[in-house]
């Protein structure tokens, strides 16, 4: 004995000076017995857990690992829950047993919490204990161990196990010689792991715990409970949802899908320079109330494909307002016929321009006076204007003028603006007798008067059918000169004409005559006078020069 506590003396001291291996944060569960074979069968395995706090310890998701003597990894067993919802607790006291299939087959009836692969070395190896942050909460090791807590404990005899002291909750040590010993399996084994339902706060903004959400209420995203406030929508509502209102009943219905009529009143496809985020599409609000836009989808004809629905606005009463192409991402062809129409929410076609085509550079096509007409004035978010043509006289500074009406209309004098003429015409006074309206001016004039109201020709004239006026009449032969002997009347023309003279002899054969020919024949009295006239002038624009060549003429 004295021997023995010499030996143990010296072990004290020399691990003073002897760096000791990393230990296992204390904690309340320890490894409380392990069996790497037992008599009769070598795999026959059991390692228990104990729990020696005063308290209840979650053991959810801990693990045994099983290392070699030169401490590698040889396997491991966790104690799994069976749902999320679930956790696993050991009583103060309790125990907790993994074992092999061969230890259950040896110990038929017992049930143990967690089945083990097994594979132990009964000579020397490591079992240690991880918590479910795979955190080292105890360890031990035996024989020849490479990392024991402080030194290794002896292989525990055949038929025993390796084991801490069970009849008082003793404090471990960190020192595996110094707490484990060989000796009996705990009989019998308690199996004293309970499960407890996890009660998981689903209002975390609500104080205390909530189970599940309070009556009315709905979780969010986040974690958060909230009244809804449209239980008949599917889903959470903090708020009410655009396109609901709350009625008498505080309920949430839908609102009625707005069907105001809205005008396109301009449409400006083809800019000066670059067209992009120039051209426009105005709209107009004729209602005497703010008219919101949502759900109005604007389409671009003659197919109807190119859509743009708007997400929110709204226009004012008597408001115009222009939505560029970048807008609307709707571009306006330049010449082939397109036309745009406006669909309101609920479904009606509530405006549509008509056909245009082959825009000219800086006109829009804008509807004026109710009718579509090009126009160069410009007048985005404003009234529309017609054409304003180049002036023809310059009046007092003035330098335009109206354009013409378009067929079918007038000019109004009081406002100055065209009109359609059958809306006028039933206000108009009626026309005198004897004239008719003019069906481009609307104003009265007189009625032509039939040929027998017309004043008679004068003697020697006749009335044109085409123009109802009087010509003179060509007169008769009768009335004509006679002509000469050797001439004869032209039928064509009517005028006298030489004719040749036919002499019958007295046998009755025809002889001709000659007769002077006139046409043809040279005048030559004329054609010397001419000559005469330009030999004088030319003596006469030649005089220095000839009398120059006669001087050198009479000196030679």
């Amino acid at each position: 004995m004295k021997f023995l506590r010499i030996i143990l003396s010296l072990g004290l001291l020399f691990s003073l000076f002897t760096p000791l291996p990393a230990r296992a944060v204390s904690a309340s569960l320890v490894i409380a017995q392990v069996q790497t074979g037992s008599s009769s069968s070598a795999s026959s395995e059991i390692v228990l857990l104990q729990n020696t706090a005063l308290t209840d310890v979650d053991v959810t998701n801990w693990c045994i690992k099983y290392y070699s003597s030169a401490d590698n990894l040889g396997f491991q067993s966790c104690v799994a829950p069976p749902d999320t919802q679930t956790k696993l607790l050991i009583p103060s006291g309790g125990i907790i047993s993994f074992t092999s299939q061969s230890f259950i087959d040896e110990h038929p009836g017992f049930s143990p919490d967690v089945i083990m692969s097994g594979g132990m070395a009964s000579g020397s190896g490591h079992v240690r204990l991880h918590d479910a942050a795979d955190t080292v909460i105890d360890t031990v090791g035996w024989g020849a161990a490479a990392n024991p807590e402080t030194f290794a404990a002896s292989a525990h005899a055949a038929g025993e196990v390796l084991t801490r002291d069970l009849s008082s909750l003793a404090v471990d040590t960190d020192s595996n010689v110094a707490d484990f010993s060989s000796g009996v399996l705990l009989n019998p084994i308690p199996q004293s792991l309970f499960e407890e339902v996890i009660i998981v706060d689903v209002c975390g903004n609500i104080d205390e715990v909530q189970a599940e959400p309070p009556e009315g209420m709905l979780v969010d995203e986040n974690g958060d409970c909230f009244v809804d406030v449209c239980p008949l929508i599917d889903g959470l509502q903090i708020a009410v949802p655009d396109g609901y209102e709350i009625n008498e009943n505080d309920q949430c219905v839908v609102l009625p899908l707005e069907d105001a009529t809205l005008f396109i009143t301009e449409l400006y496809p083809n800019a000066p320079s670059v067209d992009d985020g120039q051209e426009f599409i105005e709209l107009y609000n004729p209602n005497d109330r703010d008219i919101s836009l949502a759900g109005y989808e604007l389409q671009l004809g003659p197919s109807f494909t190119k859509t743009f629905v708007f997400a929110g606005g709204s226009l004012a009463s008597d408001e115009y307002r222009a939505f560029s192409d970048s807008e609307t991402g709707i571009v306006l062809p330049n010449s082939t016929g397109q036309k745009l129409r406006l669909v309101s929410p609920a479904g009606e076609v509530v405006s549509e321009s008509e056909l245009y085509s082959n825009a000219q550079d800086d006109e829009s096509w804008s509807l004026i006076e109710d009718q579509w007409i090009w126009t160069n004035q410009i007048t985005s978010n404003a009234a529309n204007k017609p054409y304003l043509a180049p002036a023809v006289n310059e009046v007092d500074g003035v330098t335009s003028v109206l354009a013409p009406c378009p067929a079918g209309k007038f000019r109004n004098p009081a406002t100055n603006r065209c009109k359609n003429i059958e809306s006028a015409v039933s206000q108009l006074a009626p026309c005198d007798e004897g004239e008719e309206r003019n069906p481009e001016t609307n104003r009265c004039r007189k009625v032509g008067g039939s040929a027998s109201s017309l004043t008679p020709c004068k003697p020697g004239h006749e009335r044109n059918p085409e123009t109802n006026r009087c010509r003179s009449v060509s007169g008769s032969s009768s009335d004509l000169k006679p002509c000469e002997d050797d001439e004869e009347r032209n039928p064509d023309t009517n005028r006298c004409r030489k004719i040749s003279a036919v002499l019958t002899s007295a046998d009755g054969s025809v002889t001709d005559l000659s007769v002077q020919q006139t046409e043809g024949q040279l005048n030559w009295p004329l054609i010397g006078g001419t000559l005469l006239l330009t030999s004088g002038y030319m003596v006469y624009e030649w005089r220095r020069e000839l009398q120059q060549r006669w001087r050198l003429w009479r000196q030679s």
